[in-house]
């Protein structure tokens, strides 16, 4: 199995295809395997992808907690996978944690990365979103079977502790001060904001503002989609991927 030794652990990736270097960040409970739906299609259009398991996640060594600044050090860890991979510069795509991570990786490391595609980002939290959110997610994806079957073809005997390591630290208290959002007028590289317009965790005016903070920055808003439109409306997110990696200044 394809791994990379990073300073303190060790990541499973995932690449293929031949070309301009994009690489895909996944969001809070899931893994490489999210991507499976677009992979094959940069490939095909010209692209060479590779994917990876954030620390704790998948295949990757286990990280049983989350400290409160688990995504500066997922940045931190982005940028050792582009290291170990000898990519000098790349494109990144990232859904939820994963665009956030793109995002602040772009804001603190402009040489590095050559355009985002941040679907469903988050750079701040939303109180009066976040209890509500998590509740709702409770009785309705949480409680369904095909979630947890997700769950286990990502992380295997694992699952439930990745999903109740996201599930306390967000609801930590502690949590509620996280704020990132000084990063966005420093990103310098072209950016596409994806949203779903039936998004339960965070509202349209999350990824509006987000845009509207980054100098070149686009948004497009999915109207038949809810947090995840790459997997929902999959020919929708791929066709505007595709335009925009196509068509970016990278």
């Amino acid at each position: 199995m394809p791994y990379l030794n990073l300073s303190d652990h060790r990541v499973f990736y995932e690449t293929a295809g031949e070309g301009p270097p994009v690489v895909l960040l996944h969001h809070a409970t899931g893994s490489h395997n999210d991507w499976r739906g677009q992979m094959d299609l940069l490939v095909t259009a010209g692209y060479a992808v590779f994917a990876y398991d954030r620390h704790g996640f998948g295949r990757s060594d286990p990280l049983p907690e989350w400290p409160l600044d688990y995504h500066d050090r997922s940045v931190a860890e982005l940028i050792e996978v582009l290291d170990a991979l000898a990519l000098p510069r790349a494109a990144l795509v990232g859904h939820s944690d994963g665009a956030t991570i793109a995002l602040m990786a772009a804001a603190r490391h402009p040489d590095r990365v050559a355009v985002v595609v941040a679907e469903a980002p988050h750079m701040w939290v939303e109180p009066d979103w976040l209890e509500r959110s998590f509740e709702t997610f409770r009785r309705t994806v949480g409680a369904s079977p095909r979630f947890w079957r997700a769950v286990a073809r990502d992380h295997g005997e694992r699952g439930q502790e990745v999903v109740e390591r996201w599930w306390r630290r967000w609801m930590d208290p502690a949590f509620r001060r996280w704020d990132v959002s000084a990063c966005l007028p420093l990103i310098r590289c072209p950016v596409l904001v994806v949203h779903g317009a039936g998004d339960m965790f965070f509202p349209i005016s999350h990824s509006e503002t987000i845009a509207a903070h980054i100098p070149r920055s686009a948004f497009r808003l999915i109207p038949d989609a809810g947090h995840t439109p790459h997997l929902e409306t999959p020919d929708v997110f791929n066709d505007e991927l595709i335009a925009f990696l196509v068509t970016g200044d990278w």
